[in-house]
């Protein structure tokens, strides 16, 4: 008696379906959104634009958060990529910010998108801490590196929504020059940490670090 074929757990991508993964799911919501914005973006839009079904982008992605989720863990993790690893606590900080402040100004509606994505698990164990790492390997206490951390990506979020709404970036250009304002509060924002660092009578090298 011949075997039966076995069974496919519902939703499992099969055949060409199966080249499917996360990577080309977050690459294709971002050109969905960057063409027509985050309110054209659905599971949907997305499983039409990928050319799959929609039980098998269902396996990979299950909501429209969990897409949302997935797509800032990936644009963060971006962020960390290319940063040389010997800088020194504040310079490694101020470089994570620029490269996310370019990643999300390279997209529509990245700072609506990151305000609606609710924190993942992996956002916690891939993302921050990856974040946290050069922070605590300077020995910055594991309180004021958390909150360093934390606090360059809320001074991010709003001032990319700022910066993403044309009548207020408009009303700013007129005053002065986003970008340059940009890099002055966050050279404000680091210095003053090291400064409370300092004030605490923290021992927190500042140095270069080691490959």
């Amino acid at each position: 008696m011949a075997e039966s074929a076995p069974q496919r757990l519902p939703g499992r991508p099969s055949g060409s379906e199966s080249v499917l993964d996360i990577r080309r799911i977050v690459e294709t919501a971002w050109s969905i959104v960057d063409e027509a914005g985050l309110s054209r973006l659905s599971t949907r839009t997305l499983a039409a634009a990928l050319d799959v079904k929609s039980p098998a982008l269902y396996w990979h992605v299950r909501s429209k958060e969990e897409l949302l989720s997935l797509m800032m863990e990936h644009l963060l993790l971006d962020s960390l990529d290319g940063i040389p690893q010997n800088l020194d606590w504040k310079e490694w900080l101020k470089a994570v910010a620029r490269n996310q402040h370019r990643l999300l100004l390279s997209h529509r509606d990245s700072g609506l998108i990151a305000s609606l994505a609710p924190p993942s698990d992996r956002l916690r164990t891939h993302v921050f801490e990856r974040m946290l790492a050069p922070l605590l390997e300077s020995r910055l206490p594991a309180e004021i590196a958390s909150a360093a951390a934390g606090g360059v990506a809320s001074f991010l979020l709003g001032w990319i929504i700022y910066e993403q709404r044309p009548a207020t970036r408009k009303f700013v250009e007129a005053y002065h020059d986003p970008d340059v304002a940009f890099e002055m509060l966050l050279t404000s924002f680091v210095n003053g940490i090291a400064e409370t660092v300092a004030a605490m009578g923290k021992d927190a090298d500042s140095g270069p670090r080691e490959n």
